[in-house]
């Protein structure tokens, strides 16, 4: 096997166990992994040779900024130039969204062609998912918002490759259509389904995680803050205490019972919680059916 081959399989390891425990935000839930390898799949098909280093960077190039990997353990283990990438596609995320978008936009014109060629191929991936599958709680007018974002910034920093920027150009203007009828999106010559969260639930009881990402000892004064934002949006709710363990480790964690025909305003309880208590994200379950709401975006 070749040098670029082992290259490329070690860096496909090392993203998948970076992101082991994360899924993408829309309501089909899928395995973070899956939008890496999308990435690096839009990225070797753009290039003519491919260049393994590019792909490299597209499968890595969320780590630093959602798995905690410094600048240089990417340039001791995948070369400097692939730690230049990724690091040329994270954000600050000390900014404010808009911020962050908009710095996003300003930069990209400035940055090298292959770290441009590798966030055209994250816009895309990140299109489609949004058109298909968005998170929970987004509408059409902040689908139809998302996409004009994707366009400003692919705008800004055209010339790095021009059969990729032709196929995002391909895939806004499917997407929009798609949103547009709430219809499934042509990917590349295939069908699409579109996938929401099941909405018809009656009354059935929603049970809202509290995951505790933070790993502190929940006390008294959390049961009671969790009890007051829910009487923002519940006349009744049920607070459990309880254990669980994930991302290999045991937490104390809060539970919420709600008896409600609006799950739009579960979701907006969710994403509350995700800000009063500081939480990456929180679990919602209904019916046997589990999704997690954040309070971010899909960047």
């Amino acid at each position: 096997m070749s040098n670029e081959l082992l290259s490329l399989s070690r860096a496909l390891a090392f993203a998948a166990e970076a992101h082991r425990n994360q899924r993408r935000k829309g309501a089909a839930q899928e395995p973070y992994i899956n939008h890496l390898i999308e990435v690096m799949d839009l990225v070797a098909r753009a290039g003519e040779p491919a260049d393994v280093e590019i792909m490299i960077a597209a499968l890595l190039h969320d780590t630093i900024e959602d798995a905690d990997v410094s600048e240089a353990t990417l340039a001791e283990l995948f070369g400097a130039r692939v730690a230049r990438m990724v690091v040329e596609n994270t954000d600050d995320m000390s900014l404010s969204k808009p911020e962050r978008r908009a710095r996003r936009i300003s930069a990209q014109a400035h940055k090298p062609a292959d770290s441009r060629i590798v966030k055209t191929a994250d816009v895309i991936s990140n299109l489609r998912a949004v058109a298909v599958s968005a998170p929970a709680g987004w509408d059409i007018e902040r689908k139809l918002g998302y996409l004009e974002s994707c366009r400003a910034l692919i705008d800004a920093g055209r010339g790095a490759s021009a059969s990729l920027e032709a196929l995002f150009d391909e895939t806004a203007e499917e997407a929009e259509r798609a949103i547009r009828n709430d219809a499934p999106m042509n990917v590349e010559g295939r069908q699409e389904a579109l996938r929401h969260l099941d909405v018809e639930i009656g009354q059935k009881v929603h049970l809202v995680y509290l995951p505790n990402t933070q790993l502190r000892w929940l006390t008294g004064a959390d049961i009671q803050k969790l009890a007051q934002e829910a009487a923002i949006f519940f006349p009744s709710a049920a607070i459990h205490e309880a254990h669980a363990t994930f991302d290999g480790k045991l937490r104390k964690i809060l539970l919420a019972r709600i008896r409600t025909d609006d799950s739009d305003a579960v979701v907006a309880f969710g994403q509350r919680l995700c800000r009063a208590f500081v939480q990456e994200f929180v679990g919602i379950e209904v019916g046997g059916r589990y999704i997690r709401v954040y309070n971010d975006d899909t960047d």
